[in-house]
């Protein structure tokens, strides 16, 4: 791999780590929005898009405040490990104009409870029959 391919390559991770984290951050926060039934029009959330897009811009000029809070996002990100991804769906869902009542956001978020727990105590390798290996 010569020095031209290893830094195009960097360049290419770097920006798609830019753009992800500034991606993910703003799903789960538009999904705090929706798990607290925040409800606002369509412009009101189009420009609550604006603020990410100006700071991952300014992060890939290399703006070194954004660059550490950046990192610091990507660490929020991983410390909340799965409950992530069921906020950013649901930020999705937020973005587009899906509101739900409270009783319906109360059940999605107990039955995600109940499904993370079976997941999370279920054994992750089969039970060994005592049979010859």
């Amino acid at each position: 791999m010569s020095a031209t391919d290893a830094t195009t390559n960097t360049a290419r991770l770097r920006m798609q780590a830019l753009a992800t984290t500034w991606t993910c951050v703003s799903l789960v926060l538009a999904g705090l929005a929706w798990a607290l039934g925040l409800q606002t029009s369509w412009w009101q959330r189009a420009l609550l898009a604006l603020p990410a897009l100006v700071f991952a811009i300014l992060d890939a000029r290399g703006v070194d405040a954004l660059i550490d809070a950046r990192v610091a996002l990507t660490r929020c990100l991983a410390d909340l490990g799965w409950v992530q991804i069921p906020l950013a769906v649901a930020g999705g869902a937020w973005l587009i104009g899906l509101t739900a009542p409270v009783s319906t956001r109360t059940t999605l978020a107990v039955l995600i409870g109940l499904i993370a727990a079976l997941f999370r105590y279920a054994p992750s390798t089969p039970a060994s029959t005592g049979g010859a290996r």
